[in-house]
């Protein structure tokens, strides 16, 4: 109070008292040198000023210079800073340092100071061209705030400036429950919820060029998906901006969070696969026995089984199946196929149903055994890759649900130069995917399981490998797609023929470097 009493008879003395009276309305005192509040309020525009502008201010200044008021923004800066933590620390006294530092940046950002200096009518009292708010750099005000913190400092002390920050801003303009309730900090909140999620989170940045500068373009991406675009005067401010709309969009019903948890899902699925396939791959090595599945691995055979079926179909008086029917049929023998190609409405179980099932076997059989090679064909690239493996030590044989003559007779044209053993159906052994053919095959050419490899193309080949005990290369050639196999379990799958001996390579390349026990499991 005495200090007070003393500052109102010292401007007795003084022929300009206005300022001071209208600083004192501000600050809640009276500054003693009236000079730091004005070069406070001098923004760096009056560098530029029109001769009218000029005019219009030299009652209010007595010299127009190069000083400006950046210098004590400088200063208000880190003393407005010091005095934020310092109230927020005594306030808070039982919150942690990324609570508090969250809390002062949403205090002292350039928005909050702006709407502060406007509050505190400091904005009509700036010094500043005709132009300066036409910038997109609309922080003159908040700028302005901070300077007033600096000479506050320099006139009256550090004590004054925490009574103003605490009295005059908290006690009347921040409302810190407020603030705590409506963050706008969108940047923080969208990097909470990926950590919560455990979710990546990056931005990508762009900048072009505009009349009043430069304008920065940015994407928040969250697991690689695109979910919110924002553009700013300032990196800050874009990144804000884009993280903004993502909030809005994770919150709200877009659908953007569902997109992001199945990109992790499918990323993840990938992961496991390719570990699958790692450790498939080891199990490959140093292996030298390849069992090979015929049809539709090694050879093109379903136009020849899709006329003899249709041609049995005729003879019996049934109607006829397209290309990819019969395509679905096959893989579990011939007998397997005639069954489902016959109408499925007919009672196959009853006497007449299987003396009907017996006449359309026979007459596809008789057709077949005579016409099993009119368009039956190697895929490309089957001839060199046996000749390729061979050359390399491994030893070859075939197991086929089609007939034994019919295994014969095109094991005879094409595969004995390369492949030393080929079963096919007969009495002696059950049908794949039974491991029978396998372990005949095996026994035939005085091998183990321990040494031997299955490839083929169907789920029955797949369910073969596994009955079998043996590790599997599935073919993508041949009467089954991708998809399809990986539902059954496919893990090691060949494109080309070729792929084959890259993936033999590779699994006796990575087996060599593998931990024993890894190539035992």
């Amino acid at each position: 109070m005495i200090s007070l009493f003393i500052d109102k008879v010292r401007l007795l003395f003084l022929r300009e008292r206005k300022p001071y009276y209208m600083l004192k309305d501000i600050l809640g005192f009276y500054p003693h040198h009236i000079e730091l509040y004005v070069l406070a309020l001098k923004h760096k525009s009056l560098h530029h000023l029109s001769a009218a502008e000029a005019a219009k201010y030299k009652k209010k200044i007595k010299k127009i210079d190069t000083l400006n008021n950046e210098r004590l923004e400088f200063l208000g800066d880190a003393v407005l800073g010091a005095i934020v933590a310092d109230i927020l620390y005594r306030r808070f006294g039982t919150q942690q340092e990324g609570f508090l530092t969250t809390l002062r940046s949403r205090v002292v950002c350039r928005n909050s100071l702006n709407r502060l200096a406007n509050q505190i009518g400091l904005d009509k009292l700036i010094l500043h061209s005709g132009d300066v708010y036409k910038s997109h750099n609309s922080y003159v005000n908040g700028n302005a705030f901070e300077a007033l913190c600096g000479a506050i400092y320099l006139d009256r002390g550090y004590k004054y400036c925490y009574r103003f920050i605490e009295k005059e801003i908290f006690g009347k303009y921040i409302n810190l429950d407020q603030l705590l309730d409506t963050t706008q900090n969108y940047k923080s909140r969208l990097l909470e919820w990926c950590q919560k999620n455990q979710y990546k989170m990056q931005f990508v940045y762009n900048e072009s060029r505009e009349q009043t500068g430069p304008v920065f373009h940015c994407q928040v991406l969250i697991e690689g998906v695109v979910s919110g675009k924002g553009k700013g005067y300032k990196k800050v401010e874009s990144d804000q901006s884009a993280c903004k709309e993502a909030l809005q969009a994770i919150e709200g019903d877009s659908g953007l969070a569902l997109r992001i948890a199945e990109v992790v899902e499918e990323r993840s699925i990938r992961m496991q696969m390719r570990a699958c396939y790692d450790r498939a791959l080891v199990q490959l090595a140093g292996r030298k026995v390849i069992v090979f599945d015929l049809d539709g691995t090694l050879m093109d055979t379903l136009q020849d089984l899709y006329l003899s079926t249709n041609y049995a179909l005729r003879t019996c008086g049934y109607p006829e199946r397209t290309l990819d029917e019969v395509r679905s049929f096959v893989g579990n023998g011939v007998q397997r196929l005639i069954l489902r190609a016959m109408p499925t409405d007919m009672n196959k179980e009853d006497e007449e149903g299987k003396a009907a099932f017996q006449r359309c076997f026979e007459a596809f059989k008789n057709h077949y055994i005579e016409h099993c090679r009119d368009n039956t064909k190697l895929y490309p690239g089957i001839d060199k890759m046996l000749s390729d493996l061979k050359n390399a030590g491994y030893r070859l044989a075939i197991v086929s649900n089609k007939l034994q003559a019919g295994v014969t007779e095109l094991y005879e044209k094409w595969f004995k130069d390369t492949i030393e053993v080929a079963i096919g159906e007969s009495e002696k052994v059950r049908r794949k995917p039974e491991p029978d053919m396998v372990e005949e095959a095996l026994r035939q050419m005085g091998a183990e399981k321990k040494d031997a490899i299955y490839i083929g193309d169907s789920d029955v080949d797949l369910l073969t490998a596994q009955n079998s005990g043996l590790p599997c290369i599935s073919v993508l050639w041949g009467f089954r797609s991708k998809e399809f196999l990986q539902r059954y379990g496919a893990v090691i799958m060949a494109e080309t023929p070729d792929k084959i001996v890259d993936f033999l390579s590779k699994s006796n390349n990575r087996g060599s470097r593998a931990p024993k026990e890894t190539i035992a499991n």
